[in-house]
């Protein structure tokens, strides 16, 4: 894999699964349509989903390229399941500093942020899984189809927060994702305890570059390694001409080039993810 000199990709990598996956998938974004999240937030956020399946049964992960609109809202709130943020242009509101264009924000499970206002749109790489308490990350087809269920119920969304009913018909309010997961699931919602008092927000243009011990013409800029499962975010940048070695690799990682090209296999793309124990 080459790229030009002043190439670099940015990567989220994790302990996702032990099972072998000899497939390298490559997609270019540029080929791909925008679709809409539906979620009872205000104003809705437009992404591309890039192709991602774990394949350990009930482990969900969700990577896309985000769109998030002028005037999107949420309250305050927390997930139980990790969320990696890179805003590649724009400034991204998140109630705790905002991101701007090259800055990345690690959101783990359990830890409250926003309110987000978003002032101006902006574009942004996010990558949701299961943290290392296991809790499960519903899927989009599994979000889409709970959240339709609960609008024939009668209740209603409004401002991310969920208006419902008890089973004694008096007013039930909820965070719109905490209302759809707990329908979905069947219990109710029960954080875990958070690693972290609040999201990590990193200036990625901080951080420097250190040449790779064992790959010639190889960079890279670790930004960070979080929780029990030593989920790991960085880029890396690598120099005209210079090959990335086939190899079987022990985790999971995922790459997307921001500036640049690279070559694999004879094609040619912008972004590519990368699963475990693939050959590259």
């Amino acid at each position: 894999m080459s790229q030009s000199p002043a190439s670099q990709a940015a990567v989220a990598q994790a302990s996702a699964s032990d099972t072998p996956s000899p497939q390298v998938v490559i997609c270019d974004t540029n080929q791909m349509a925008f679709e809409e999240v539906r979620r009872g937030r205000v104003h809705m956020i437009r992404r591309k989903r890039l192709p991602l399946e774990t394949g350990v049964p009930g482990v969900t992960m969700e990577y896309s390229l985000s769109v998030v609109p002028d005037g999107y809202f949420t309250p305050r709130h927390r997930h139980n399941f990790d969320q990696i943020r890179y805003t590649l242009s724009g400034i991204q509101s998140t109630g705790l500093g905002d991101l701007a264009g090259g800055e990345c924000g690690y959101f783990p499970e359990g830890s409250h942020y926003g309110p987000q206002k978003q002032n101006g749109e902006c574009e942004c790489l996010v990558l949701q899984f299961q943290g290392a308490s296991g809790e499960h990350l519903l899927s989009n087809e599994e979000m889409n189809a709970t959240y339709d269920k609960l609008l024939k119920s009668g209740g209603k969304f409004e401002n991310g927060v969920y208006k419902g009913f008890k089973p004694d018909g008096s007013p039930k309010n909820r965070d719109s994702y905490e209302a759809i997961w707990e329908e979905h699931e069947g219990r109710d919602l029960v954080f875990p305890p958070p690693r972290y008092r609040e999201p990590v927000m990193m200036l990625a243009k901080n951080y420097r570059f250190w040449p790779d011990r064992k790959r010639e013409g190889i960079e890279v800029k670790h930004l960070g390694t979080f929780s029990e499962a030593r989920t790991g975010i960085g880029f890396l940048r690598i120099g005209r001409g210079a090959t990335l070695a086939a190899g079987r690799q022990d985790d999971a990682e995922l790459r997307y080039c921001t500036e640049g090209s690279f070559g694999y296999d004879g094609t040619r793309s912008f972004t590519l993810l990368q699963r475990p124990s693939t050959l590259c």
